[in-house]
């Protein structure tokens, strides 16, 4: 009996070494790419309470422009360039479908000098984005595909933060310290080439990546009260990298 056990769980064993040998394409992807994105930012309408005094302004109009400054209107009002890098993992339970997990963080450094004429103000902002996500991915892992498009459906959760620190020749030397943790989603695709038995170029992937973050209070040590008003921001990201099964 133990010997007939042990011959049969040998049996077994040999067999699915065979069948996953045989596999005709790839179970894992490992992706590692360089990101450039185009951000948004994820404020709206700012409300200020100085004292008795309150206030709630648009950024992204000539008031907004009046009270920022034109330099520093631009990070609420422009998509900017953001860097950074993604590393991903893909389970492919069939030839054309696996279940995706991705990680992703991005930076973003500003410098805005805004002449008031009664005094110069000079703003010095560290804007960073860490995402989680996960999802599907449609993809042909033929193991001998040489040219392989993909699209994905991501959702999870953004993280993010911006430091700024503003320096005046007036009196309004400050800093804020904005963070929020918010819903995102990437929606896209892109395409990798075969460059031998275990590793691809991912020669592009694109992505819409909106951000829909909630209204906040804004901390930091300033003389006024600062709330932010939610926005979904509509981001599109840019990739490159390689990908390793």
């Amino acid at each position: 009996m133990t010997k007939k056990f042990w011959f049969g769980l040998i049996l077994i064993l040999g067999a699915a070494t065979a069948a996953s040998a045989q596999s005709d394409y790839h179970r894992w992807d490992l992706a590692g790419t360089f990101v450039y994105a185009k951000q948004e930012a994820n404020s709206g309408a700012q409300t200020v309470v100085e004292g008795k005094i309150s206030f709630t302004f648009q950024p992204c109009t000539p008031d907004g422009a009046d009270i920022l400054g034109h330099d520093l209107q631009h990070v609420f009002c422009l998509r900017r360039g953001f860097k950074g890098f993604a590393a991903s993992v893909t389970r492919n339970f069939t030839k054309f479908i696996g279940a995706t997990g991705e990680v992703s963080w991005l930076y973003k450094n500003d410098i805005t000098v805004d002449d008031f004429g009664a005094h110069v103000d000079t703003n010095r902002i560290k804007d960073r984005t860490w995402q989680a996500l996960g999802g599907l991915q449609i993809k042909n892992n033929d193991k001998a595909r040489r040219f392989k498009p993909f699209a994905h459906f991501l959702a999870g959760f953004a993280h993010q933060t911006s430091h700024d620190v503003q320096t005046s020749t007036g009196p309004f030397n400050f800093h804020l310290d904005d963070s929020i943790t918010s819903f995102a989603m990437k929606i896209g695709g892109g395409a990798d080439i075969r460059l031998g038995k275990r590793i691809d170029l991912r020669v592009f992937e694109i992505n819409y990546n909106p951000i829909f973050a909630r209204g906040r209070h804004v901390p930091g040590n300033a003389d006024f009260d600062l709330t932010v008003a939610g926005k979904r921001a509509d981001n599109i990201t840019l990739g490159v990298g390689i990908v390793i099964h």
